[in-house]
């Protein structure tokens, strides 16, 4: 990690403006989508991470709402004077990158609500800089946040472990990162108009993953895999009954006490297939041993 999180900056006039170019789709358009769908599943469970890196969120009855994913979309003007914020995520050794985006809105939204503002005051955009204060606390907050998308990354898409370096953009800047080819999705915060946490991700680690997600499919596709699937074990249930007991009186059972089950003797056993409720059925015997028959099927 960089020790000092705005040790470059870069142009903030739109989001292709830090980094991003549009993606050539050429021959690739189905591993594309499926990258997008990855990244639709990231998103999601990035959104629920920061629930507990931003917990202001709750008492605001506030969420974050992830929208489509998008191809290299620069997204809107910033604005002349207007700051972001991003954490840059790279794998040592690898190509892989990710990258998690505050806009000036939802920077100062999250500022305010991480040092405690119980009221708002309902303009949260930000001047041209930060003071020293914000840019430590900024520079934290956004850390955890990539740790919640590096999760998601881990879980979602099998990524692993990434350095990561925070950049502020002032729109004035001429420092410019390298073109990276990337797929977007815009987390917008309820309750505050034009807060705007983006993530992004190299499109091509996403394609890997989804890759294997495909020979996957083919592979359950395969009509040898219904046969090998027929030759499985599955457990099946027939619960007579249940009764619960307080633990004095299960210290206290000795041999020959009967235990009194909530079923009559007329009344259906349920049959659980692999743990699920399948069938319904009655006690009986068959050729000396106790059995069951089935009776009816569940939903039926």
């Amino acid at each position: 990690m960089a020790d000092n999180p705005f040790g470059r900056s870069e142009s903030a006039g739109s989001r292709g403006e830090t980094g991003l170019r549009s993606l050539d789709l050429t021959g690739r358009e189905r591993n594309v989508r499926q990258a997008m769908s990855t990244l639709t599943r990231v998103a999601t469970a990035f959104a629920r991470g920061t629930r507990r890196t931003l917990p202001f969120l709750v008492w605001r009855k506030s969420r974050l709402v992830p929208q489509s994913v998008s191809i290299a979309n620069p997204g809107a003007d910033l604005g002349e004077e207007r700051l972001a914020l991003h954490a840059i995520l790279q794998q040592e050794g690898g190509q892989a990158w990710a990258q998690v985006s505050l806009n000036d809105i939802s920077l100062g939204l999250i500022l305010e609500g991480s040092l405690g503002a119980v009221e708002s005051k309902g303009d949260f955009s930000l001047g041209p800089d930060l003071t020293l204060a914000q840019r430590a606390l900024s520079g934290r907050l956004i850390r955890a946040l990539s740790d919640d998308l590096l999760a998601a990354l881990r879980v979602e898409a099998a990524m692993g472990p990434m350095n990561c370096s925070v950049y502020a953009t002032p729109r004035d800047a001429d420092d410019h990162p390298p073109k990276r080819d990337g797929l977007s999705v815009d987390c917008l915060i309820e309750g505050a108009p034009g807060a705007v946490i983006t993530i992004s991700v190299q499109a091509a680690a996403l394609e890997g993953n989804s890759e294997d997600d495909e020979d996957t499919e083919e592979a359950q596709g395969d009509p040898r895999m219904a046969v090998v699937v027929q030759d499985i074990p599955v457990e099946v249930v027939a619960e007579l009954g249940r009764v619960a007991i307080g633990l004095r009186s299960v210290l206290a059972l000795e041999v020959g006490q009967v235990l009194r089950l909530s079923t009559a003797v007329d009344d259906p056993v349920r049959i659980d297939v692999a743990g699920l409720k399948k069938f319904t059925g009655v006690p009986v015997v068959s050729r000396g041993q106790l059995a069951i028959e089935i009776r009816s099927r569940l939903g039926d």
